[in-house]
């Protein structure tokens, strides 16, 4: 094509919520002036509704949901006003505004283990990035939300997120990957019976990618289809679209006049529903058909009202076409001065853009402009020497033409082939630089988890400690945030499942400072009451970590179950932050509950107070202290967690089984319930009988 013609693509926006907005004055009365959950809730549902109406106000009532949010300290609600800011302002084209909200949102969704709020950031973000032509974070982004959304089974997530990555290839020129994206969107779309418009979105880009392969009849079924199902829907946004692309057919096949009719009624569309980036491509393929039509007033005034839009919104897509777009304009005016203007212009962006295709391509265009302007002047040259020189001067000029053709091609194929070997050699040493980083990150994992073993209780303490137990653990990663403890005094054992914030090495580093605290607490304050070592944990774990100071970024901390037995007795004693601990009594189960407040993250500086629970055991009951890591596993012939009740039932289950056939049952049962799912925690039962 000798113009460039923008496709739109029908972009799925992941919105952050499905809550109902409401009438915005309604919820605006429902304000009392208190700061709690339930009014930062109220605050993004009034965002939510005045962004629906195309109010501003939107922005600020999102953002003084953040504030008491973070004045409270309410994470979720802080997250989910940050994402209700970004949709907002996405609304007012505020498109680096909104990705930095929604980057903030997911990072807080990740502290709170918010898959779901996570994966609709990301999206948003996606979506964001696309607009503005950052193709790279775009996909990036995308390819994230899509692995979020498909480990919780959530088809409308997976849906958009196929529909993201699609167009991004798209623009990219991908055309089989996008195809193949297109596909899984009509697959998912399938499961939305009731939602036929889903659909036809995925017909809508399917005849895109065939429109731009140059296969015209299959594009016009797909759209055809697409657009019949938009109309029964009274979806304007969709029609507009399908029209624009059907022009785009009638342009390939030189039908610019039919084109233009279909340009325009989707530009009246656009202009309907306010979408400034529609009609801003609208205007660029109206502009693109009167240059074929030889209006090229007309053009250059199309793609000028064009570019005001793309830079009114900083649509870095729109501002590459429209500078693509002028430039071929000026050429076809013959203002050579202009026309290399914009073709710089179109130059500069496209690098930042696509990178060195995007250079090859446009050293092939400069030299098509150079070839047309030096032949437009010798051109004029030769007709004012017409007259006075004769054949043997012209066939002279001629010769010069193509000599100087011959050294351009000749330069161009230098060019190109220095610059190749040099982007090879520097991805050669790029490539190698980054498997020596990655041996270095391994030997130093590796050998954390040497040390990290070395700390643990060795089996034979344990088992001189505690006689007749197990302890079932499986790091998810190669070290774990999640550690078992075992000390005696006196006659009284004491043990721990303690399960640190994060696994991996976060959770390592954690881990080595409460199995520290935990030995200190007992071997030399000589304290046994379980209530009081967590009291002595969660004052160590502020105080070492600072975490009352102001301006303090470390804000983890720990669940755990702890337990102190009377070896002769047979009184047990148990305290926990968030983590119970179970007892099975002649065949029934008992759950003792934990205090709902973890150790350390205190950043009043007040140490916490826990509860200590006193049971008197007999011979042959069963203890059980535990980390959250089983529960949560994703697994089963449906993908869903496997719960704490599905634990207790087994727990019942093998109670009077020798001990070393209990941990292998639970062990079997978590690796068959897991299958081909990936481990998501740390795993770490610890079993004792009395």
């Amino acid at each position: 094509m000798k113009n460039m013609k923008r496709l739109l693509t029908l972009f799925s926006v992941l919105v952050f919520s499905a809550m109902s907005a409401g009438n915005a004055d309604s919820l605006v009365a429902l304000l009392n002036g208190k700061q709690d959950t339930q009014q930062v809730n109220l605050l993004v549902r009034i965002s939510k509704a005045y962004d629906d109406q195309g109010d501003s106000l939107g922005i600020t009532y999102a953002q003084q949901a953040i504030s008491m949010a973070e004045k409270i300290g309410y994470i979720k609600g802080s997250a989910m006003g940050n994402a209700a800011k970004g949709l907002a302002e996405e609304s007012a084209q505020n498109f680096t505004l909104s990705i930095a909200c929604q980057q903030r949102a997911n990072e807080l969704y990740a502290q709170i283990n918010d898959t779901l709020g996570q994966a609709k950031a990301l999206g948003n973000m996606a979506n964001n990035e696309y607009y503005i032509g950052d193709y790279s974070s775009a996909a990036e982004h995308a390819f994230a939300a899509l692995k979020l959304y498909e480990a919780i089974n959530y088809y409308m997530g997976m849906f958009a997120s196929h529909l993201a990555i699609g167009n991004v290839m798209l623009d990219q020129k991908l055309y089989g990957g996008a195809l193949g994206q297109y596909k899984e969107v009509l697959e998912l779309s399938k499961r939305f019976p009731e939602n036929p418009t889903m659909r036809a979105r995925a017909l809508a880009n399917i005849g895109n990618v065939y429109n731009l392969r140059g296969l015209n009849d299959s594009a016009i079924y797909f759209y055809s289809t697409a657009d019949t199902i938009f109309e029964k829907a009274k979806a304007n946004y969709e029609i507009s679209v399908c029209l624009n692309n059907l022009g785009t057919i009638m342009q390939n096949q030189k039908k610019y006049e039919q084109a233009q009719i279909l340009f325009r009624r989707s530009l009246a569309l656009r202009r309907m529903i306010g979408d400034s980036d529609g009609v801003s491509s609208a205007l660029q393929n109206l502009a693109s058909s009167s240059n074929e039509l030889g209006k090229y007033d007309s053009a250059y005034y199309y793609y000028h009202r064009s570019l005001d839009i793309a830079n009114a919104s900083a649509s870095r897509s729109q501002q590459l076409s429209c500078y693509h777009g002028l430039s071929i304009t000026f050429a076809n005016l013959k203002q050579f001065d202009s026309a290399y203007y914009y073709l710089d212009r179109y130059t500069t962006l496209n690098d930042s853009l696509t990178g060195e295709e995007s250079l090859n391509t446009m050293n092939t265009l400069r030299s098509h402009y150079d070839a047309e302007k030096q032949q437009h002047q010798l051109d004029v040259l030769e007709s004012q020497r017409q007259a006075e020189q004769a054949e043997s001067s012209r066939n002279i000029v001629l010769l010069c033409v193509g000599i100087l053709l011959l050294l351009l091609v000749i330069g161009i194929i230098v060019y190109r082939s220095r610059t190749k070997q040099k982007h090879s050699r520097a991805l050669e040493m790029h490539n190698a630089e980054i498997t020596l980083q990655k041996k270095h990150i391994t030997d130093s994992i590796n050998y954390a988890k040497k040390i990290q073993d070395s700390i643990l209780p060795p089996e034979h303490l344990v088992q001189n400690i505690l006689p007749d137990s197990f302890i079932l653990y499986e790091p998810k990663d190669v070290v774990s945030g999640d550690f078992y403890w075992v000390e005696k005094r006196d006659n009284i054992s004491i043990f721990s499942a303690v399960d640190c914030t994060g696994h991996g090495v976060p959770g390592a580093l954690m881990s080595v400072v409460g199995f520290n605290l935990l030995t200190q607490a007992v071997n030399e304050k000589g304290i046994t009451k379980p209530s009081d070592i967590l009291h002595h944990l969660d004052f160590g774990v502020n105080k070492l970590l600072r975490q009352s100071d102001k301006g303090s970024v470390v804000k983890d901390g720990m669940d755990l179950g702890l337990v102190a037995l009377n070896m002769k007795t047979n009184e047990m004693q148990f305290a926990g932050a968030f983590n119970p601990v179970y007892i099975i009594q002649d065949g029934e189960l008992k759950e003792i509950k934990a205090d709902k407040f973890p150790i350390g993250i205190n950043t009043d500086g007040v140490t916490d107070e826990y509860t200590n629970h006193v049971v008197q055991m007999k011979k042959g009951d069963m203890i059980y202290l535990l980390s959250d890591g089983y529960a949560d596993q994703f697994g089963g012939p449906h993908g869903k967690k496997f719960k704490y009740n599905r634990l207790r039932e087994l727990l019942k289950q093998i109670w009077q089984l020798p001990l070393h056939e209990q941990k292998k049952a639970l062990r079997d049962a978590f690796l068959n319930w897991k299958a081909g799912h990936e481990q998501v925690d740390d795993i770490l039962v610890i079993g004792v009988r009395v």
